[in-house]
């Protein structure tokens, strides 16, 4: 504080007295009043060293307890709810599938009872043909794949979110059979297109099939028993193994499913449903065929990168 010999008026009272500066501020106060601004401000120091000395304190608690941060706090609040967010919504997926489960059983089974009636009369009535045959292996098969990989529940995902939300998507025989036909909307026929039957330009229960380099597709038609080869923009396929009928010689095949290509070994390999194996055939040498692997009612297969074959047991 400075002295003032000139008499001008305090701060506080406003007299015209003999005033003292306060250089923190540039007021002037007569002396009774620079005494309570200076006790003013040494009670404003008192509460600043206050508020340091309670932070030191928690500086202190929390290197002692680094987990006691309200940051931490809310990180573990946060775990609980997701917990608890997950494990709801994880019992309402499995309430689901096992309803739709339970469901899909029912109908099967309704299948099932059908489908043993129908080979019960025709067992008793000695009234049937390979027609008869191939129509009851197909619904035995269609039934069993149906059973085994129901294709009305799926698991999807919402990967946008940190924490994944997981959800059951059940869709109705009819939304199935829309997308389906979404599809056939701008679908163009590239092999077949002839009607049901067993004439080169014709197909009965085509199942799987792959594309070579020269866009030839290479057909397993089921119930004519065979593997069709069909040429890009030709009106008829080819044989290529299956030629010789339904059965289990080695020159034959019964109801094949699936078929892929083999690039390591030049050759083809087929599903043999019927006859519960996989074989692999030759395109060049039809005839000789071979077993890869046996006792497997194999349905679909695959082959990575590295050459390595799946197969599915059904």
């Amino acid at each position: 504080m400075a002295t003032s010999k000139n008499r001008v008026q305090c701060f506080v009272c406003n007299k015209e007295k003999n005033t003292y500066n306060c250089k923190g501020c540039s007021n002037e106060f007569c002396f009774p009043h620079l005494k309570e601004h200076r006790q003013r401000i040494e009670t404003q120091l008192e509460e600043i060293i206050n508020d340091h000395d309670q932070f030191q304190q928690t500086i202190i608690q929390q290197k002692q307890n680094p987990d006691i941060s309200p940051l931490i706090e809310q990180i573990n609040q946060w775990e609980k709810n997701s917990i608890h967010q997950i494990q709801q919504t994880a019992e309402e997926c499995r309430e689901k599938v096992m309803k739709s489960t339970q469901k899909n059983n029912n109908d099967m089974e309704k299948k099932f009872i059908e489908l043993s009636q129908k080979l019960k009369e025709i067992r008793e009535e000695n009234e049937f043909n390979e027609i008869d045959l191939n129509h009851l292996q197909l619904k035995l098969t269609q039934v069993t794949e149906e059973f085994l990989q129901p294709s009305n529940i799926s698991i999807r995902q919402d990967l946008h979110k940190f924490i994944k939300k997981t959800s059951i998507n059940i869709l109705s025989f009819e939304q199935i059979q829309t997308k389906k036909k979404k599809f056939q909307q701008f679908a163009i026929t590239v092999a077949g297109g002839n009607g049901l039957g067993y004439q080169l330009n014709q197909f009965y229960n085509p199942n799987g099939i792959f594309i070579d380099n020269d866009k030839s597709i290479y057909i397993a038609d089921l119930s004519n028993n065979r593997i069709v080869k069909w040429k890009s923009n030709s009106n008829q396929g080819q044989i290529i193994a299956g030629r010789n009928g339904q059965g289990n010689q080695n020159n034959q095949l019964r109801f094949p499913t699936d078929i892929i290509f083999d690039k390591e070994n030049n050759s083809l390999v087929i599903s043999d449903l019927g006859n519960s194996r996989v074989i692999r055939c030759f395109d060049q040498n039809q005839t000789n065929q071979q077993i890869i692997i046996s006792n497997i009612p194999c349905w679909g297969l695959a082959i990575d990168k590295n050459g390595f074959m799946y197969a599915s047991d059904v």
